[in-house]
């Protein structure tokens, strides 16, 4: 598989990364200054906005309070002490200083003015509020999310593709415009989107998982067990608050126990849904079957969960993580060579792998391979349409 131009470029953080989040997104605020400055277009969820971003080299900047109105922050304050708070966190901004306060934490910032109005990184909405953050260069175009989303990034740029077109080529200042160019069909969204998922955690390695995928600008969903939740709040907590995705895998991991009955099988994924609102203050309709669903989730164990408004999801990459736990380019070579089939065969992937000390040697190979090849990194959302081994799409 070839590396395409254009990789989304993804991150995300909690306020724990915010240095880190700001010190990667920004350039020094003169050589921001001199560059050549592209506007870009933003889109905020399924919506392409009539804002403009701004592009120095690596940095992108964004109006703060044309943005902060858009994703519903109030920003208050004097000129000299910008405060921007939404309804969990909160930042202050210093212009003069070139830095931000949240909490206790005092960290760089650099800020400019542009036609009136002040200038900060996008950066900033990730590692304070939450927000997700994808670039798309072929484009180009960044698109802020805040969850709600319905579109992929690929179909969103799809949806707008001739409004982004119209910007591609006339955004630029200080450079002098260039001749028109043949018209050229559409180049295609470059990323390819991927389901990184893991099974039977939380676990005492869980937190190092999220690192690795950090790391990367990488998210995956999390299908756990209701006593490892229990066990390790802070690490669901923080895996939800960075923007992965939380699943329900049951509570005992004992065939004989989970497919005793329809009603006992209902009853372990109700429990561990009850230990993820415990643990995050949030409910989840995404599930996966201990060993999965065939052959014991059976049409009447479908009937009796399914119908309480759960959605089922197995996988069509398995890594055999658990199998081969010392053999770790084994299990490398396996899940790059399955998901490059279905790749060929037009199918997403969604890869099944554990959380498990193992997993800390294959992960980031895997990651970085697939990032070159152009795959982005998304979750499972819970109006997301089913993958599972019954052809089962409620």
């Amino acid at each position: 598989m070839k590396q395409k131009d254009g990789q989304r470029i993804w991150r995300r953080g909690g306020l724990a990364l915010l240095a880190m989040a700001l010190v990667l997104a920004m350039l020094p605020y003169k050589q921001a200054a001199a560059a050549a400055v592209q506007k870009l277009p933003i889109g905020y969820n399924d919506e392409l906005t009539n804002i403009k971003a701004e592009q120095s080299g690596d940095a992108l900047y964004v109006p703060l309070r044309e943005i902060a109105q858009k994703l519903h922050l109030e920003v208050g304050g004097t000129a000299d002490k910008i405060v921007v708070s939404g309804s969990k966190h909160s930042v202050v901004i210093l212009p003069a200083k070139q830095s931000a306060v949240s909490g206790k934490k005092t960290s760089s910032l650099k800020t400019y003015a542009s036609e009136g109005r002040t200038m900060v990184p996008v950066s900033l909405f990730k590692g304070v509020f939450n927000f997700g953050i994808a670039y798309d260069a072929s484009v180009p175009v960044i698109r802020i999310t805040s969850g709600k989303q319905k579109l992929s990034l690929q179909s969103f740029v799809e949806q707008n593709r001739a409004a982004l077109s119209a910007n591609a080529n006339g955004g630029k200042t200080g450079q002098k415009p260039q001749a028109p160019s043949k018209p050229q069909s559409p180049k295609p969204a470059s990323s390819k989107p991927i389901y990184l998922t893991f099974d039977d955690g939380p676990t005492a390695h869980t937190n190092e998982l999220l690192d690795i995928l950090d790391q990367y600008g990488a998210h995956g969903t999390f299908f756990m067990l209701g006593p490892g939740i229990s066990a390790y709040p802070k690490s669901v907590k923080r895996l939800v608050d960075s923007g992965n995705s939380a699943g329900l895998h049951g509570m005992t991991h004992v065939k004989s126990k989970f497919y005793a009955s329809p009603a006992s099988a209902l009853k372990e994924m109700t429990q561990d849904n009850d230990a993820l609102y415990k643990a995050t203050g949030t409910r989840t309709s995404l599930i996966r079957t201990p060993y999965g669903s065939k052959p014991y989730f059976t049409q009447k164990y479908r009937d009796k969960v399914l119908a309480a408004g759960f959605h089922l999801w197995d996988w069509n990459v398995d890594s055999e993580d658990w199998k081969y736990k010392s053999d770790h380019q084994k299990v490398i070579d396996s899940i790059l060579k399955q998901v490059d089939q279905q790749e060929k065969e037009g199918i997403v992937p969604v890869v099944l792998m554990h959380d498990q000390k193992a997993t800390l040697k294959v992960l980031p190979q895997v990651l970085k391979t697939l990032k070159a090849e152009g795959y982005t990194f998304e979750v499972i959302q819970q109006n997301s349409k089913p993958v599972n081994f019954w052809h089962d799409k409620r």
